[in-house]
This record gives structure tokens, C-alpha cells and sequence, in this order.
């Protein structure tokens, strides 16, 4: 019975040293198009997406193409997999900026680049009333889904059935400057 013990006990040390390394494999089992560790493609959907904000206080100021801030995955808000390089996690929300003055002139739907995007908190980001994206429905990876407090308009659309992974949804006060019930938009 030791002897199975040493073994467990090698074995936890061993997977607690590869999550303390972030758990990264060999360049030969990552994607080939990847910036620094970032993936160009996605790279390019994350900048699209911000010219779709207003930052007047350069919040997001790590989001650049600029030489030494290519890696998206070290940019605020953004999370990608150690493993491939994708983008899992975008977290814009105002524990993670520190500030809640992001503005919203719409959300690019270049974001739907990111198909293994897992998290996504876009809450307390006023897009004033602007169209409920779409395509939203089309991240189908998609288990985390914040837009609490976000304030977009027009219909819910029915795309947003197709996140079937979804094990946390917050919609709470999203239409309220819309000034209609939210039944409303339902139908």
C-alpha cells in the first residue's frame, strides 16, 4: 500500500508542476498561425472588437498591434488555452478593468472568429440602446454569458438557443433603456 501512495504522491507533484507551468506543449501540437502565443485571426477579431468600444480612458491600452503588444493572450480582459493559443475567456467586466467606463457602439461580429470562446462578460458596458448582436448565437462554445447591465435594444434574438453549453446566462437590467418590459422584446 505505500508503495501506491509514492506513486499518487508523484503523480500530484507532477500534474502541480505542469499546472504551475501553465500546462504548455511543444510548439509541433499548437496551431501554426499563432502570434507570440496568440492566434493572428483571433488577434485581429479582438482589435475589430474594440473599435467597436469607446475607452476614453485607455482601459484597454494592452490591446495593440504594436510589436511588443502582440500576444493577445497577455492583453487585460483576454484568456487563451495553454495548450492551442485560443482565446477562452474575454472579461471586460469591472472587476477585471477596474473601471466601469467602457462604452459600447456595437459588438463586431468579427467576434464570432473566436469558436472557442468559453467566457464572455461584457456586463456593465452601455451600448445605448444598439441591436442585440445576432450572431451571439453562433458561439456555440460558449458556458459563460454575462451581458447584465448592458443596455442594447431591439429584439432578443432566437440565435441565442444555439449556446447549448451555456451553464451560466446574467441578462439582468440589459434592456432597461429601452423603456419597454422585457416580455416585450421577447415576442
Amino acid at each position: 500500500m505505500q508503495g501506491h501512495g509514492r506513486c499518487l504522491t508523484l503523480f500530484l507533484a507532477f500534474a502541480l508542476l505542469q499546472y504551475v507551468q501553465g500546462g504548455e506543449v511543444d510548439q509541433g501540437q499548437r496551431d501554426t498561425n499563432v502570434t507570440g502565443r496568440c492566434i493572428e485571426k483571433e488577434r485581429k477579431a479582438l482589435l475589430a472588437f474594440k473599435r467597436g468600444l469607446v475607452d476614453d480612458y485607455n482601459l484597454l491600452s494592452s490591446w495593440s498591434s504594436e510589436a511588443q503588444k502582440q500576444d493577445c493572450c497577455r492583453w487585460i480582459g483576454v484568456c487563451c488555452s495553454n495548450q492551442t493559443g485560443h482565446v477562452i475567456g474575454l472579461d471586460l467586466s469591472y472587476e477585471v478593468i477596474g473601471k466601469d467606463y467602457l462604452q459600447g457602439k456595437m459588438i463586431c461580429p468579427k467576434l464570432i472568429e473566436l469558436q472557442h470562446l468559453q467566457h464572455l462578460y461584457l456586463n456593465e458596458i452601455n451600448f445605448t440602446g444598439s441591436q442585440f448582436p445576432d450572431f451571439i448565437g453562433s458561439l456555440t462554445s460558449l458556458r459563460y454569458l454575462d451581458l447584465s447591465w448592458t443596455y442594447f435594444g431591439g429584439k432578443f434574438p432566437s440565435q441565442v438557443g444555439n449556446l447549448t453549453n451555456l451553464v451560466y446566462l446574467d441578462l439582468s437590467a440589459m434592456f432597461s433603456i429601452c423603456r419597454k418590459p422585457l416580455i416585450s422584446f421577447l415576442n
